[in-house]
Parts: structure tokens; sequence; C-alpha cells
């Protein structure tokens, strides 16, 4: 075998901002909201490939960019999607995060405009090999993946064809705004050269960065996957057996040293299959010598308790829970509660909305109408009261109280 680079890749996709981790509610695009337990980076961010149906939008309204990231449109025109035009195609990846199949629905197409079209979605690993998970209905579109794949598969390309349902009107083609997966498992990167020596499997004196990610897993606190990958320098058979032997060494530190249950870290080796660059370039051979540590978290969706719609004071409030964390809308100004369990009954958090009687300095979701609350919940879970105040203002004010719809 040829000697390996001294790097090899332990990639992270997830944004390190606190923020992007904070389960939230985005609209829809149709009077309603759903909620993504890991906010911001639960959307699709790099765009792979575009081609335009025929006949097609105008240029203003066919500029794939605007299909990444979180739902944007703000009912104001379609300028905030992209139109793929009568039979287009468009690829798009997370970096971020990964989808992999949850209990329910897994993934979301953000489709808007006034002609809903229905549109052919693929999922794929690598963006090669495909797999059809079926065919939108039109609007705010809602994919359960499990029939089609293994619980610990992720996946980070989805491709959505146009169906030609409906070549007439002015704009043909459906019209994307966003797209989301619920089922998104994180993945952990550091700098690689503290990792190996050329064509071996120890671990380097360095080992900071590893006993961080591993208190990270124990956090989340489900199954772990790590995936080892290679460059093509040298035979597949040795290169499947080096992968392996990182990916064995990683395991075994997360037991040895961070004290991680074995039963929830899971190993693969895939040696040069699957690359992430170029291998015809040294760069690109550095990139795909990789390890990579995916971690599904655990989760708490079904617990009945805090979880469900209260008719509320300030309307009705539809409240969401992952783990302990807690997010939720209301229609009193299109508001929105993020925030934790402090016990059982109790949610400490804030609000937010679009205007209020006090604007604060600072924004939260890009607004300056928020403030803190705390809000609780009586025994069987029927009633809420809660207590809340502008921006960083202790929360007295006891106007907010509701009971479950």
């Amino acid at each position: 075998m040829k000697t390996k680079s001294v790097l090899i890749g332990l990639i992270l996709i997830i944004s390190t901002s606190t923020s992007a981790q904070i389960g939230r509610t985005y609209s829809d695009g149709h009077g309603g909201r759903i909620f993504f337990p890991f906010g911001d980076i639960s959307f699709a961010d790099e765009l792979v490939s575009f081609n335009k149906g025929n006949p097609f939008q105008a240029e203003e309204y066919s500029n794939p960019q605007k299909a990444l990231n979180i739902p944007d449109n703000d009912g104001s025109g379609d300028k905030n999607s992209t139109g793929l035009g009568h039979g287009g195609e468009l690829i798009v990846k997370f970096t971020d995060n990964t989808l992999y199949d949850i209990d329910g629905y897994d993934l979301y197409v953000f489709e808007i405009g006034s002609g809903l079209e229905p549109v052919d979605v693929y999922i794929s690993k690598n963006g090669v090999e495909w797999i059809s998970v079926g065919q939108t209905g039109g609007g705010f579109s809602k994919i359960d993946i499990s029939e089609y794949v293994k619980k610990t598969d992720v996946f980070r390309y989805v491709k959505i064809v146009d169906v030609k349902d409906d070549a007439s009107g002015e704009w043909p083609g459906a019209e994307i705004d966003a797209v989301g997966a619920i089922g998104s498992s994180m993945n952990f990167q550091l700098n690689s050269s503290v990792l190996f020596k050329s064509g071996e499997s120890t671990i380097g004196e360095d080992k900071s960065s590893l006993y961080k990610i591993g208190e990270k897993i124990k956090n989340l606190g489900g199954l772990t996957i790590i995936e080892g990958y290679t460059d093509n320098v040298g035979s597949s058979e040795s290169n499947l057996h080096l992968s392996e032997a990182r990916a064995i060494t990683i395991k075994s530190f997360f037991i040895d040293s961070c004290q991680i249950d074995a039963n929830l870290l899971e190993i693969n080796a895939y040696g040069e299959i699957n690359p992430i660059a170029d291998n015809n370039t040294e760069v690109g051979r550095m990139k795909n010598r990789r390890v990579e540590i995916i971690v599904f978290p655990k989760l708490n969706l079904n617990k009945n308790d805090v979880v469900g719609i209260w008719n509320t004071d300030w309307g009705e409030l539809h409240i969401y829970r992952y783990g302990n964390i807690i997010a939720g809308w209301y229609t009193e100004d299109y508001g929105e509660i993020l925030g934790e369990l402090s016990d059982e009954h109790t949610i400490i958090g804030k609000w937010v909305e679009n205007d209020s009687g006090e604007s604060c300095a600072e924004s939260i979701y890009g607004r300056n109408h928020w403030g803190r609350m705390i809000m609780k919940f009586n025994d069987d879970f029927t009633e809420l009261t809660t207590k809340w105040g502008y921006c960083t203002i202790e929360p007295t004010k006891e106007d907010w109280n509701g009971e479950r719809k």
C-alpha cells in the first residue's frame, strides 16, 4: 500500500452557534407552521445542480439559490423561491446536518405560489445513486421515508423534479422556497492533522477535540455511527482495512476515555468509495481521507405533557417538545416561543413577535419584539399560566393564560 497523508478528516456538519441548535417553527407559506427540532440547521444549504424546465419562469423567479436555507417567503410574491419550470430539476445538499428516518414524517418541501404543483422527490447518500421517496401533493408537503430506507441510513442529497402536471399559466412549474429534514442527525468535525500519522490508525497525542466531541455525544444520548473513508491511493482492499481500523480506534477511544456506552456506537468502513472531492488533486485527496461521526439524538417526541394545542389569551398556542427543548407558535402577531423545561411543569424561555408594545435593542430570529417568559402547567396539564415581560426585564405580567384544546 502507498503511504497515506498525515491528514484524516473528522467532519462536522453542524453550526457551532447556539441559536442554530434551538428548535423553532417556520411558516409553511399557506397559513400554517411546522416545528423543526434543530431549527435553522435543518434546511438544505448547498446547491448541487439546477436544470430549468421548459417553459420556465423569468430569470428573477428562477434563481436556484432561493431554494436554500430557511423558509423565507414573506407573502409578498415569489421572488424568495425557485421556480422549477415545467419539468425542471433541482438538486440540493445538507451540509450542516443530514436526513434520516424518524417516527413520522422526515422530509419537508416548502412550495409556494397560487398554482400549487406536485413534484417527484428523490434522496441520495452520495448524489449519484437515488431513491425515489414519492410525490408531493403541492403546497407544504411532508414525506415519510421509512419504507424506502434503513433506520441507520443517512442522506445528504435531495432531488426535486417538477411533475409537468400543468404547463398552462403565467409561471409554469413548482416554486420551491426551502427543503427541510426534521430527522436531522448531527455530525462533528475537527482539524484532521491531530488524529493519525500517515498510513496508521493510532491517534496522535492531542486528543482534546475528541474529548469535547465525546461529551457532546453523551449529551445527545443517541446512536452514534463512526464512518471511515480514504482517498483512492493504494488498493481498494488496503484502503477498506485502513478506514475500518481508524473507525475502530475512534470507537475504542470513546468507550475507554469518554465512558460512552459501546452499545450506542457503530462503525462503517467505506475505504475509497463516496469521495467528497477530486482524487486527482492533493487537496481533494486530503478531503477524502476522513472519518465522519454521525449522532442520532435520543428523541422524546410522544410524551403527553406540555405538548399540544392550547387556547390562550394570545390566541391558539401550539407547543412542541424535543427532549427538554421547547418551541412553538401562537396566532397573536405571528408569535413564537422558545425555551427549555426547567421541570416537568415549567417552561423558561422567550416569546418573539413581529410587533409589540416595546422594541428591544437586540433581535431574536431577526425581530426586535421579544421578552422573557415563565410558563407553568397544572398537575394534569389541562391549564397554563404565564408570567412575561419585555426584552430582558423580569417577567411579571400575568395576562397570558390558557386551557388545553
